[in-house]
């Protein structure tokens, strides 16, 4: 499989570079800013801290986009600019901006922007990075609890880092969960996520997978197959399904049910409410 091939199959609809968080429905109602974390390894990197306009959460949402992840945020004229805004936890994230939680969009280091691959994420550096974030994020946004939500192949990163952080977060939520990469195929991405076991994690956790994901890296089948004593919410519904299967905009990206996905996962962070399935009434 040839590289533009890959790209394809598992990367999520981004929109153009440079796009203003202003500019945006995704940011509606949102304070944003950009954070640069000195990483204690040395280099940087930035986070986008979004929040309801007036309010001061104490529970930090971290956000980890699908393939390939790398957000290139900067500011441009005084204001966040970051690509892949078309990914569903990027275009979703004022959801789960409320007077109790805010997200922080985590880019890949700096160094990391040409790659930020599966040697990175299933690392003990990239574990030790996000530790940096965490504590940069307490100690600047007033944070008490931090949660993990990855989506697609940001599940791999939500995955080995619940795992590798410990008690330095309070709980991680893998959305569109990569459980089936080719791993025969060349340029293959998602390779550890065949064998991961989310049993091993200290932090509770929870599955939250569409039941008509088309995507053959992330079939629901193989959720409900692997996801032990882990808790799974199941979504149901899209609204005008299109692109190709692994997009931002088919049932892998929950088109059409982001509010409710959301909604769900934020009843889980803040109440521990976990229903069966949802979506399916809208």
């Amino acid at each position: 499989m040839n590289a533009r091939r890959l790209l394809l199959l598992v990367a999520l609809c981004a929109l153009p570079a440079g796009v203003l968080a202003q500019r945006s429905p995704a940011s509606e109602g949102l304070t944003e800013s950009m954070q640069r974390v000195v990483l204690s390894r040395g280099g940087e990197l930035n986070v986008l801290v979004s929040k309801r306009t007036g309010t001061t959460p104490t529970t930090a949402i971290l956000l980890f986009p699908g393939y390939p992840g790398i957000l290139k945020l900067k500011e441009e004229a005084g204001a966040p600019a970051f690509e892949m805004g078309g990914n569903f936890v990027m275009r979703a994230r004022r959801f789960l901006n409320t007077d109790k939680t805010f997200t922080v969009a985590v880019d890949c280091p700096v160094d990391q922007w040409n790659a930020c691959g599966d040697d990175y994420r299933s690392s003990a550096q990239h574990v030790a990075d996000i530790a940096d974030v965490i504590a940069a994020v307490k100690a600047s946004q007033g944070a008490q609890q931090v949660y993990l939500v990855g989506t697609s192949y940001g599940t791999m990163s939500s995955s080995f880092l619940a795992r590798g952080l410990g008690g330095k977060i309070d709980g991680a939520v893998h959305t569109s969960t990569f459980t089936d990469p080719r791993s025969s195929k060349r340029n293959a991405v998602g390779v550890p996520m065949a064998s991961f076991d989310w049993s091993k994690a200290e932090a509770p956790q929870l599955f939250i997978h569409h039941k008509d994901d088309p995507c053959e890296l992330t079939p629901y089948a193989s959720v409900v197959e692997r996801k032990g004593n882990v808790p799974l919410i199941t979504v149901e519904g899209v609204v005008n399904p299109r692109g190709e299967a692994c997009h931002a905009f088919t049932a892998h990206g929950f088109v059409g049910r982001e509010g409710v996905v959301m909604t769900a996962l934020h009843q889980w962070i803040t109440e521990r409410k976990l229903p069966a399935v949802v979506g399916s009434a809208q």
